[in-house]
C-alpha cells in the first residue's frame, strides 16, 4: 500500500455545528484507535464549523472545494483513486450519497460502500417544488441506494421513514445507534464548567442544547419555562448557536425572564453542563436519534423529550428512561419540567447505554463495512 492509502473514508457536503459531525468524530476516533487509517472528506470547507478545531488526533480532514454536481463527480473520483480505500461511508443525506453510487461506478476501485441516514427524510420531502434539488432526489434515491453495499439509518423509526419516502424494503436497511458513550464522554463531564449559576446550588438548572434552528424549537421550550418559573425558583440555559438566536432572545425579552435565562452558544464540551443540571430538556419538532438525550442519560441528567418522530422515544425506551411529552404542548411540557424538579426519576439501567457506547457501534459498522476486522 501507498502512504496515501486509507482504511475507512467518511464523505460529506460539509462540517457543521450538531450532532452528525460528533458521531462521525467518533467513530473515525474509535477507528484510529484500532490501528485503521481514517479521512474525513468533505466538498467545501465550512471556516465557520467549530468542528473544525475539534478533529480527533490522527483522523485526515481533506477538502475536495468541489462545488457542483461534475466537480464533485470528478474530484471525489480522483480523490478515491489516489487513496484506494477499502471502506466508504457517507454521512450526509442527500446528494453526496447519490455521489458516491455514481463515482464508484465510475472509479473503477472495489470499496465497500455505505450510505448512513442521520436526518428524519419525510422533513425533506414534504412540499419540494421541481426547481429544488430535493424534488428530485427522492426518484433517484429509488434507483440508485440500492447499489449501494449497505444502508444505515441511526434510529429504526428513521430507516422506516427512509424506506417509505423512496419507497425501498425496509429489511434493506440497518439500524445502528450512535456512538454517544464513552470515556471521553465522561472525562468531559467530570471537568469544571465556567458559569456561575452553576456554583449556586440552590437553583436548579434546566439545560438544553442544540443548534438554534427551527427543528429544535426552543420557542417551545422557552415559553414553557416561563410558565414554570411563575411557582419554581429555577434557571434555563441553552447551548448552541443559529439562525435563531435573535428570536429567541426577543422571546426572552418579552417574557420578562431574562434575568432566569442564559445562551451562551455553542461550547466544545456541553456534558459539564449536563452534568451538573438538574435537567435536560429536548424541545424538537422531529430527531432521528437525538443525541443529547443519550448523552444526558449516561451522565445521569434526567431527561425530559418530546415524543416527535423518531429518536427520542427509542432512546428513552419508550418513556422508560425519561419523561415525553407531545410535540408543541406547552403545558404538557412545563408540567413536566415541574414534575421533573421535584422529585427523583428512575436511574437508567447500564446494559440499556451499552447499545449507545463507541466501541458497540463501531463494532456494528466494521462488521458491516469490513467483516474480516470486527
Amino acid at each position: 500500500m501507498t502512504d496515501d492509502h486509507v482504511d475507512i473514508v467518511f464523505y460529506t457536503r460539509q462540517l457543521h455545528n450538531g450532532g452528525v459531525d460528533r458521531v462521525v468524530f467518533n467513530l473515525a476516533e474509535e477507528f484510529v484507535q484500532r490501528g485503521m487509517t481514517v479521512s474525513i472528506v468533505v466538498d467545501i470547507d465550512n471556516i465557520y464549523s467549530p468542528f473544525r478545531a475539534l478533529l480527533p488526533k490522527g483522523v485526515r480532514y481533506e477538502v475536495l472545494n468541489a462545488r457542483g454536481p461534475l466537480p464533485r463527480l470528478l474530484k471525489l473520483r480522483a480523490y478515491l483513486r489516489r487513496v484506494r480505500p477499502r471502506a466508504v461511508q457517507c454521512a450526509s443525506f442527500g446528494f453526496p450519497n447519490l455521489y458516491a453510487v455514481v463515482v464508484r461506478w465510475i472509479s473503477g476501485l472495489r470499496f465497500h460502500l455505505m450510505l448512513t441516514e442521520h436526518c428524519f427524510p419525510t422533513v425533506d420531502r414534504a412540499a419540494p417544488k421541481p426547481w429544488q434539488s430535493r424534488y428530485w432526489f427522492f426518484p433517484l434515491a429509488h434507483l440508485l441506494y440500492p447499489f449501494a453495499d449497505t444502508r444505515v439509518a441511526v434510529s429504526r423509526g428513521t430507516a422506516n421513514d427512509l424506506a417509505r419516502v423512496i419507497d425501498i424494503e425496509p429489511g434493506s436497511i440497518d439500524c445502528i445507534y450512535n456512538p454517544i458513550v464513552n470515556d471521553t464522554l465522561f472525562a468531559l463531564a467530570r471537568q469544571e464548567v465556567d458559569h456561575p449559576w452553576f456554583a449556586d446550588h440552590d437553583v436548579p438548572i434546566v439545560i438544553a442544547v442544540g443548534r438554534l434552528e427551527p427543528q429544535k424549537n426552543f420557542s417551545l421550550l422557552i415559553r414553557a419555562f416561563a410558565k414554570v418559573r411563575q411557582t419554581q425558583r429555577c434557571r434555563l440555559v441553552i447551548l448552541g448557536d443559529g439562525s435563531e438566536r435573535q428570536m429567541l432572545a426577543g422571546l426572552v425579552r418579552s417574557l420578562g425572564i431574562d434575568e432566569d435565562v442564559s445562551m451562551p452558544g455553542f461550547l466544545p464540551n456541553p456534558h459539564a453542563y449536563v452534568a451538573r443540571s438538574a435537567l435536560l430538556v429536548m424541545s424538537s419538532d422531529f430527531e432521528s436519534l437525538s443525541n443529547v438525550v443519550i448523552e444526558a442519560m449516561a451522565v445521569g441528567t434526567p431527561v425530559i423529550a418530546t415524543d416527535c418522530p423518531s429518536g427520542p422515544s427509542e432512546a428513552l425506551n419508550n418513556g422508560r428512561y425519561g419523561t415525553l411529552v407531545p410535540v408543541g404542548d406547552v403545558e404538557r411540557l412545563s408540567a413536566a419540567i415541574l414534575k421533573g424538579l421535584r422529585q427523583q426519576p428512575q436511574p437508567v439501567e447500564p446494559d440499556w447505554l451499552d447499545q449507545f457506547t463507541t466501541r458497540y457501534s463501531a463494532d456494528r459498522y466494521l462488521a458491516l463495512m469490513m467483516p474480516a476486522t470486527a
